[in-house]
């Protein structure tokens, strides 16, 4: 192949060499692109053999009122949902970014950021010597509520977006924090993983009734409606010798806590 003014030159099976200008060619339909330089981008046609090792389901950094520069692996004109979808669905993309116009850019790198009213990015990593996204990195977010969240109601949101996104480290210490600052529903959420009607294998060992009935138990005293009802029917539970839980209720100590009065 040869390179004329216009563009390159190929030779067909007949053995004529026939030009091809240099064009851009975006496919609506998401199947490729081919660039100015003639490049045929096809990352993006299905979806990625390799891995995706959990980061799918993380969530992207999100920059309101920002577009992006970089890479720029395909543009087509979809919804933001599309968009994102699209972004985390495929390891190789770094970000996008979507215009007020309805177009949607997915970057294979992410080189900087400026601001435009109206636009939106989301990348995978944070961008370097810009603005911090409105949902930070899981670690950076702890650290700052360890500071300033006195009641521990946005620990408990944060144990919960971890928990989602497989980092049991923050989600564990993040609602382990709440409960210590006072909050009841960080406190009653963990009860109920060591409830044996509700245990909950992937946040703890194993099942302690009597654990859970404690933190009823001290609740209820508080005057928390929802802890009596838990703790009424889990002491209900205990006394059922036909309970699909009787072997985890063995040594429930029904004496303890389900005797005398819960009245404050």
């Amino acid at each position: 192949m040869t390179e004329g003014p216009r563009g390159s030159w190929f030779r067909n099976p007949s053995g004529e060499y026939k030009q091809m200008r240099k064009f851009k060619l975006t496919v609506l339909n998401f199947g490729c692109r081919l660039t100015s330089a003639g490049w045929m981008v096809l990352a993006l046609v299905a979806p990625s053999a390799y891995a995706q090792d959990g980061s799918a389901g993380n969530p992207l950094f999100n920059y309101p009122d920002t577009v992006i520069t970089g890479m720029i692996s395909a543009e087509v004109p979809k919804s933001v949902e599309e968009c994102r979808r699209i972004c985390i669905d495929r390891a190789g993309c770094a970000g996008f970014d979507y215009s007020e116009k309805g177009m949607c850019r997915i970057f294979a790198s992410v080189g900087s950021a400026r601001k435009i009213a109206g636009s939106l990015a989301e990348t995978r990593a944070l961008i370097s010597g810009y603005d911090e996204p409105t949902n930070p990195p899981l670690a950076a977010r702890f650290e700052k509520l360890k500071q300033s969240d006195n009641d521990g109601d946005e620990l408990l949101a944060l144990s919960h977006d971890a928990f989602a996104q497989g980092n049991r480290d923050i989600g564990n210490q993040a609602i382990q924090l709440s409960m210590q600052r006072g909050n009841a529903e960080a406190k009653l959420e963990i009860a109920q993983w060591y409830d044996p009607r509700t245990f909950a294998s992937d946040r703890v060992a194993s099942i302690d009734a009597n654990k859970a009935a404690r933190s009823y138990f001290e609740l209820a005293l508080e005057g928390n409606e929802k802890a009596v009802t838990l703790l009424t029917s889990l002491c209900r539970e205990a006394s059922n010798t036909g309970s699909a839980h009787a072997n985890s209720l063995d040594s429930f100590l029904g004496s303890t806590y389900c005797e005398g009065s819960l009245n404050p």
